[in-house]
């Protein structure tokens, strides 16, 4: 491998970061002075805001204007810098916040501050001052802090508000904080009006508004209203918000209410949080209980979040503690959670830890971690451990993560880069990778690029992929570049990816530009890929196109997809479809993927149909891979069934031998 040109490289790489991150730092301190503008967000206030100001439907609004400029006036520099006390300083404070212009992150802090207290004639008249306010993303921060405020008085009257406004972001988030005002005053009474929502996201984010507000006061009282909720996905969601809270005060209390959960997902969602928020705090004692739980996912989930966390505080102790774990898929996951958080801190450690772990999934996958946060980091030294590294698997998913980190730098010198390599795979999925990133950003020029390689196969892999992504962002424009494509072999490796893509959104087109294929082998691909997605919306119009399509491989193809599709939602009228064919290789191919889907539901009726297909190696083959699932569950059954069959004696034998 060419070590100096990947050194070249890293180099113009690391140059190009520099100067982002002083244009960043430069943006930032512009950015502290500079108002920003602000987006136009769908009105937060009811129409007719003059008569909204005598509607019984908000608070009394008795506060004169005179005495609200008369406020206004009165707030000084100073009062600003050490915090306004009163009511009226702190309307005062808001209206000159506002009248100066939105700050950002700043401004929403203020909004929270002022809100914070204020008493009922106070909200009343900012609900009103707010409602002047021109669209931004500050007034609907303002109007969702005061109706919050506004429920912890009159919940009912804050609620109705809400409602009326327009929908949109600002009616939610008035909403959802009236339901949090409401909670601090009486959370049964805020939960039960959530639960007479209509099902959907504004119910579930209301309700997880509830049970979090009273977690943070009492998280046992919040599990009591969690249970008396009906049991689903909406109760199981807010038990992380319960048991997070609860154990970051009481991580021991919190795991010992977790035992009086039913054991399901529940139970799971409470374990992650008690020992992801413990971890933090002790992630010994935290291993400690969940080593201790049954065995299970919510015990495996629950060891994998603690020994994550665990590593981003001490690595080498989190990876002592591998060995405790049993061989497998959750030993080898925890592997890689650890080394990709120990390769953030202090990769040459972590490799030389990785190293010397047993060959296995669980080594591969730690090396990579490792060597994907290396790169974030120190992109020249990661390089210079790739070049040194023996050729191997090891080697190849390093060169692979490296194309990609350093085509999203500068593509057209990671594809100069990656020539270089020595040829085979190793090349080819450095190629693949860059092309990837490459089509994202320019797929003409990374179509011209995979034109230009000499080998055949690597260059078809190439210019399925730019077509690929190409169709995915304008169809058109790939289909018009593939079409004017002189070579035919290029032409149909990369119009079946473009049709399938196209297909998506007009099934119908694509398949009228089936024929522009010259290809048989290629037509049959694009067939299958048209019928599988037309199948999907619209499976009897998919069915009938695949009749009119010529004898041959493409029908073949096209009447599997379909199948395929169909038998997963009406097995009955799939059956009936292809009773209506006539003998042929496209009833046959329909047949054969039809016993496929049934088999091991009803392996009878299977059967059946498997003896009904002309072609006889494809129903022996058929018949015979039935029969052996068959017998597995009814052998008494399968065995009649093949004795009395009109099958060669031969498979008869082989069958019954099973």
């Amino acid at each position: 491998m060419n070590s100096s040109a990947i050194y070249l490289f890293v180099q113009r790489f690391r140059l190009s970061i520099a100067i982002a991150a002083a244009a960043l730092l430069t943006g930032l301190v512009f950015g502290r002075y500079i108002v920003p503008a602000r987006p136009n967000i769908a009105a937060a206030s009811p129409a007719n805001t003059s008569q909204n100001a005598t509607d019984s439907s908000g608070p009394s609004r008795s506060t004169s204007a005179a005495a609200a400029k008369s406020n206004e006036r009165s707030t000084t520099d100073n009062e600003e810098e050490s915090g306004p006390s009163s009511a009226e300083q702190k309307m005062a404070a808001l209206k000159a916040a506002f009248k100066r212009g939105g700050r950002g992150r700043h401004m929403r802090g203020e909004i929270s501050k002022l809100t914070d207290g204020l008493d009922q004639k106070s909200v009343s008249e900012l609900v009103a001052f707010a409602e002047s306010l021109p669209q931004s993303p500050d007034r609907t921060i303002l109007l969702a802090s005061l109706v919050s405020r506004w429920a912890e008085f009159d919940p009912m009257a804050a609620i109705n508000y809400a409602q009326k406004l327009p929908a949109g972001m600002a009616r939610n988030a008035a909403i959802t904080n009236a339901v949090k005002g409401w909670s601090t005053r009486d959370a049964n009474a805020a939960a039960a009006w959530v639960q007479q929502l209509p099902p959907g996201q504004m119910r579930d984010q209301s309700m997880h508004t509830v049970i979090a507000a009273v977690a943070e006061e009492d998280p046992a009282r919040a599990l009591a209203i969690a249970q008396t909720l009906p049991a689903g996905r909406g109760r199981q969601n807010l038990y992380w918000p319960i048991f997070n809270t609860w154990a970051a005060n009481d991580p021991a209390g919190a795991a010992a209410a977790i035992a009086q959960l039913p054991n399901d997902g529940a139970r799971e969602a409470a374990c992650q949080a008690v020992g992801s928020t413990w971890a933090n705090q002790d992630p010994e004692a935290a291993f400690a209980w969940a080593s201790s739980l049954p065995t299970g996912r919510a015990r495996n989930n629950t060891m994998q979040n603690i020994l994550s966390n665990w590593a981003t505080k001490d690595a080498p102790k989190a990876a002592s503690i591998l060995a405790e774990l049993p061989a497998g898929s959750m030993r080898d996951q925890a592997t890689a959670n650890i080394a990709r958080q120990w390769g953030q801190s202090d990769p040459a450690a972590a490799l030389a830890w990785a190293q010397q772990l047993d060959n296995g999934n669980g080594k591969a996958q730690a090396m990579r971690s490792i060597f994907n946060s290396w790169l974030q980091t120190e992109p020249t030294a990661a390089a210079e451990y790739v070049n040194n590294l023996p050729p191997g698997k090891v080697q190849q998913d390093a060169i692979a993560s490296l194309a990609t980190h350093l085509a999203s730098s500068d593509v057209q010198a990671a594809a100069s880069w990656a020539q270089k390599l020595p040829d085979g795979t190793v090349r080819q999925a450095a190629l693949n990778n860059i092309v990837t990133q490459w089509g994202n950003s320019d797929p003409r020029a990374a179509a011209e690029f995979a034109l230009k390689q000499s080998e055949d196969d690597n260059r078809r892999d190439l210019l399925q992929t730019v077509a690929r992504q190409w169709a995915q962002s304008d169809s058109k424009a790939a289909l018009s570049w593939a079409e004017g494509l002189p070579d035919p072999a290029n032409r149909d490796a990369v119009l079946p990816g473009i049709l399938a893509t196209m297909a998506e959104n007009d099934v119908h087109e694509a398949a009228r530009l089936i024929t522009k294929i010259s290809s048989p082998q290629a037509q049959a691909t694009a067939a299958g890929n048209i019928a599988w997605q037309w199948a999907a919306n619209d499976p009897r119009e998919a069915s009938h196109w695949a009749t009119t399509l010529p004898s041959g491989p493409g029908q073949q193809r096209a009447v599997e997809s379909v199948v395929n599709r169909w038998a997963d939602s009406d097995s009955g009228a799939t059956a009936h479809w292809l009773d209506s064919l006539g003998q042929g290789s496209a009833r046959d191919a329909g047949i054969s993927a039809f016993t496929r889907r049934i088999a091991n539901s009803d392996p009878q009726s299977a059967a059946q149909w498997a003896i009904s297909i002309g072609n006889e190696g494809m129903r022996n083959t058929q018949v015979e891979s039935v029969v052996k699932t068959w017998l597995k569950v009814n052998p008494t059954t399968a065995a009649s069934w093949v004795n009395n069959a009109p099958l060669p004696d031969d498979l008869k034998t082989r069958l019954l031998a099973h």
